[in-house]
């Protein structure tokens, strides 16, 4: 297997980063459209800003996650809005727009704090024993990891094995995480929440309630850039194991995999 290399992943998310921009001024098009593809058009940005919302978190650039944060809310109230969408009222999906081109010089490699964390990491002080230890449980985990950004799916399979995981299956939606658990069983599901057409938490739902290939115990770790108390109240009632809240970094991934691993043998 190649060596992990989460440099070239965040590479390409900033040389893509240009184009991302330009993508999401066309989705906007005419603000003189009708009503109707007003609001598609609006839907669609939310989708999107969403999406590199957490991109950006993971990649490591936290000022541009908070960016597309205010887009995606913005977006979200005017389509919750019984008002007609006006040009006044789409100045303030301009503007977001316009902050997060401003920022798009800070999208560089040297500037992302993941590799940052990744390529200066914290001295290990764990002993031989410890140390070898932890390397044997994270080689025998199986991680089946969901998440509808492709940025995002390489970033976290350079990072999974870096830190010595044993076995990964990467999948773009929740349906296609059911659809690959007919021949992976993994160990461990780490799972993100908005995807289409089955969402992180309809996920959880029917694997706690056994109407999936795996074990309904199977542990599940939840991915999400909403640091929000009562969402990740609703995904621990319905039974995550852990929450990672991005932007994460190397040292956080492995404890929360070793520690949910730990727990999941002992109680087994």
């Amino acid at each position: 297997m190649p060596a992990a290399n989460p440099r070239r992943v965040v590479e390409q998310f900033c040389t893509k980063f240009p184009d991302q921009l330009v993508s999401l001024t066309r989705i906007i098009g005419d603000d003189k459209a009708s009503q109707f593809q007003l609001k598609r058009n609006l839907k669609k940005l939310h989708e999107e800003s969403h999406r590199l919302k957490g991109a950006a978190y993971c990649m490591g650039f936290p000022s541009i996650g908070a960016a597309f944060f205010k887009l995606e809310q913005n977006t979200q109230r005017l389509l919750e809005s019984k008002k007609d969408v006006t040009p006044q009222l789409m100045e303030r999906i301009y503007l977001d727009l316009s902050k997060v081109a401003k920022l798009r010089r800070t999208v560089a490699p040297e500037q992302s704090k993941l590799l940052q964390s990744f390529e200066n990491p914290a001295q290990q002080t764990l002993g031989d024993a410890d140390a070898a230890a932890l390397r044997q449980l994270l080689n025998s985990q199986r991680v089946l990891f969901v998440e509808d950004d492709i940025s995002v799916r390489n970033l976290v399979r350079e990072l999974l094995s870096d830190i010595g995981v044993g076995d990964i299956c990467m999948a773009n939606s929740g349906q296609e995480a059911l659809d690959a658990m007919r021949s992976f069983t993994p160990t461990l599901l780490i799972s993100d929440w908005h995807m289409e057409p089955v969402d992180g938490l309809s996920l959880l739902r029917q694997i706690r309630s056994g109407a999936t290939p795996v074990n309904a115990q199977t542990p599940v770790i939840f991915l999400t850039a909403e640091n929000n108390a009562e969402k990740i109240h609703t995904v621990i009632r319905n039974g995550a194991n852990h929450v990672l809240v991005k932007p994460f970094n190397r040292a956080v991934v492995m404890r929360a995999i070793a520690r949910i691993a730990q727990q999941h043998q002992r109680s087994h």
